[in-house]
């Protein structure tokens, strides 16, 4: 599934939007696509709070704390397609910046052929990237045609049970069919075994107890530690203790 917000306080042209961008999914995309609408800064920051995954977003910056919600939302979601709609009341310098990274822009009066052009790139440009992601450091969940760009930091463990393996977030679960051994030869080393049913995040790492067997991640997750890959654990405090990231 494909996420797409859609912020922009005139009820009509967001209308359109949102109605223009279903077009543009529909005729280059086979995925299942969701789009959700903001009326504001705030409704945008309360769904953003709500919805982890967000693939595309537009934004309008006329809107008083949209540039900082953009910034807030790209240091979020590094791989997510962010269109901006602006009119000569703001500066450029103001929204074209690296703490940013618009990939498009729409400027006012936004008519139907502009939407149809933007959007319509926008979408082929997503889906493009979907297939091939480059050097994003993305991992793709992929399960009955349905597929997921979930970005490497937000990636706490896989955890393989039932038959499949489970990518868990902080707030979603995806499932999908593959091996805990095969996934350990395509992942680098920012994963590393803990268990025979876990992998797990290293940067995500809050504390390791060898001792008792288990390890701690940040939000507060507690993953089993096997005895058989406690040298592995050891070998990577030693390494980090060595860089200093006590």
């Amino acid at each position: 599934m494909i996420v797409m917000i859609i912020s922009d306080p005139p009820e009509d042209e967001r209308r359109k939007l949102v109605s223009c961008a279903e077009s543009q999914a529909a005729y280059h995309s086979d995925e299942y696509w969701k789009f959700l609408e903001n009326g504001s800064v705030t409704a945008l920051r309360g769904t953003l709070r709500e919805t982890e995954k967000v693939d595309m977003i537009c934004i309008d910056i006329t809107m008083k704390g949209a540039i900082e919600a953009a910034e807030e939302f790209r240091q979020s979601h590094s791989a997510a397609y962010m269109t901006l709609i602006a009119d000569d009341t703001v500066s450029p310098v103001k929204y074209i910046r690296p703490s940013i990274q618009a990939e498009s822009l729409m400027m006012r009066p936004v008519d139907s052929s502009q939407m149809n052009e933007v959007l319509g790139e926008a979408v082929v440009n997503y889906v493009r990237r979907m297939q091939k992601p480059g050097e994003k450091k993305v991992f793709i969940a992929e399960n009955k045609g349905e597929r997921n760009l979930i970005e490497y930091d937000r990636i706490l463990f896989f955890e393989s049970r039932e038959k499949k393996v489970f990518l868990s977030t902080e707030r979603e679960e995806y499932g999908f069919y593959d091996t805990l051994d095969d996934l350990e030869d395509k992942l680098d080393d920012t994963f590393i075994r803990c268990h025979r049913s876990y992998i797990i995040n290293s940067m995500r790492i809050a504390k390791v107890e060898v001792s008792a067997g288990r390890v701690l991640l940040d939000d507060g997750t507690e993953v089993p530690l096997s005895r058989s890959y406690k040298p592995a654990m050891k070998e990577y405090l030693s390494r980090r203790k060595s860089h200093g990231n006590n």
